[in-house]
């Protein structure tokens, strides 16, 4: 197995826009992008971001990325509506739960000649790692309600979620591609922990 080369991802106030095989062709220079997750409802979720179509999302799993003016955004989250503010460049995910939406501000990809790996941490447990199967630690201490990132070469790994000595879950081998924001997301749901992989799309 290949070893992963990791390097922290900077941030950047201006992400690859241009780049059409990235974020999509043609999106405004000062376009945000949003997406929504599911961590409400194990049965699916009806989630409409912005002026976008209506989708029927599934439990721990993220909408795309929709291109949208920066300003207020509004959402329908199942039904409850809710409005966010996004400046101009930023990527944001918002999450569905039983208490109410939650915002985070994503990492950007800004080099599209390497990958981006992110861990979301949408429970309650304090701190979560991400290793490497028999490998070393990609990322490590990932607060509650909160993610981390990094950059990463193009390799072929499986990857485990960790709460201290505890693994949550495991993801098979996949090989992680350069050009693709990579994420880990961790949901609490009825019967535990549940750790779902997602690459990053864009949505019109």
């Amino acid at each position: 197995m290949r070893a992963v080369a990791l390097a922290v991802m900077a941030w950047s106030v201006l992400p690859a826009l241009a780049q059409d095989d990235l974020y999509g062709p043609a999106a405004p220079p000062d376009a945000a992008w949003v997406r929504a997750i599911n961590a409400e409802e194990p049965g699916g979720l009806g989630i409409r971001v912005g002026d976008g179509g209506l989708v029927s999302l599934a439990f721990a799993d993220a909408t795309g990325y929709r291109p949208v003016e920066p300003g207020s955004v509004s959402l329908d989250l199942g039904g409850a509506l809710t409005t966010v503010e996004v400046e101009a460049g930023a990527f944001v995910t918002v999450v569905a739960t039983a208490e109410g939406p939650r915002v985070i501000v994503d990492t950007a990809l800004v080099d599209v000649s390497r990958g981006l790996l992110a861990l979301y941490n949408l429970s309650e447990r304090a701190a979560l790692d991400l290793v490497v199967v028999d490998g070393p630690t990609v990322l490590e201490d990932v607060a509650a309600w909160s993610q981390a990132a990094v950059a990463v070469a193009e390799a072929e790994v499986a990857l485990e979620v960790r709460s201290g000595d505890e693994v949550l879950g495991v993801l098979e081998a996949r090989v992680f591609e350069r050009g693709v924001a990579h994420a880990v997301i961790v949901v609490e749901g009825p019967d535990g922990p549940l750790v779902r992989y997602v690459a990053a799309f864009t949505t019109e």
